[in-house]
């Protein structure tokens, strides 16, 4: 798969010979750069093994196979409407019990689920955080310029910024809107709203695109769907500069 491809490219560049970029080694360990874009890029890969993992492993109540628990799902909505929802759970015989069960039955994997949801919204998050560091200077001797005369640095670049793709492109295919939807929210309801660090923002990555296999694609999909956390239109058009000009893994020799 790509994501072991990447993995094991990752694992190969730290046992290869140096590249050098001047006199600097963009891989060595002693190089915060490199090491910074190495390990976002391993953790992509990672990622997105879980991903795929997780999507066999839906709950039946939450794919939608299991209709018994219907009245007790919810969808975003739910953000706005907290309080109606609750006061008719508690007012529907049977429902609290139902509740209780499905979240007795399920919450160990709804941890799971939102763990995976959190770390592709903090994947996009450190990588912007980088851009801007690596804007602002924080990286001595290193722009993002001298990146992409790298063989190394521009080939990490593109990796980062493909994986972060791929993870919204599989989690729409593999996990769709309605299904996310209601993972987050039975997740945000048991675990306790105060308890959720970046809840928002977690909801603002995942809330239903519009897309669902099988059925037309909605309009301007994907691109309001990956407009949702992003890194600079200005970067990304520097990268597909590299990928239509440059040989970027040396291929050509072969």
């Amino acid at each position: 798969s790509r994501a072991l491809w990447c993995a094991r490219t990752c694992q190969t560049r730290l046992q290869s010979p140096p590249a050098t970029m001047g006199d600097v080694d963009l891989l060595a360990d002693s190089n915060v750069c490199g090491q910074t874009l190495l390990r976002l890029a391993s953790r992509g890969s990672a990622i997105i093994a879980e991903l795929l993992r997780l999507s066999r492993h839906v709950p039946p109540a939450f794919s939608g196979e299991d209709q018994r628990y219907r009245l007790v799902l919810c969808d975003f909505s739910y953000v706005r409407t907290a309080e109606t929802f609750e006061r008719r759970l508690e007012s529907t015989p049977g429902a609290m019990e139902l509740d209780e069960e499905l979240r007795d039955n399920t919450m160990p994997m709804l941890e799971r689920f939102w763990t995976l949801f959190e770390a592709v919204y903090k994947y996009i998050r450190d990588f912007q955080r980088f851009l801007e560091d690596l804007e602002e200077g924080v990286f001595i001797h290193q722009t993002f310029e001298n990146l992409l005369v790298n063989n190394d640095g521009k080939q990490l670049l593109v990796e980062v910024l493909y994986l972060y793709g791929i993870m919204l492109l599989l989690m729409d295919r593999e996990l769709p809107g309605p299904v996310r939807e209601r993972l987050l929210i039975s997740y945000y309801r048991y675990k306790g709203a105060t308890e959720v660090d970046n809840a928002d923002a977690v909801f603002k990555l995942w809330r239903h695109s519009g897309y669902e296999p099988g059925k037309k694609v909605p309009t301007y999909y994907p691109e309001e769907y990956f407009g949702r956390y992003t890194v600079q239109q200005e970067l990304i058009v520097m990268l597909i500069g590299r990928l239509r000009s440059d040989d970027l893994y040396q291929q050509t020799s072969y």
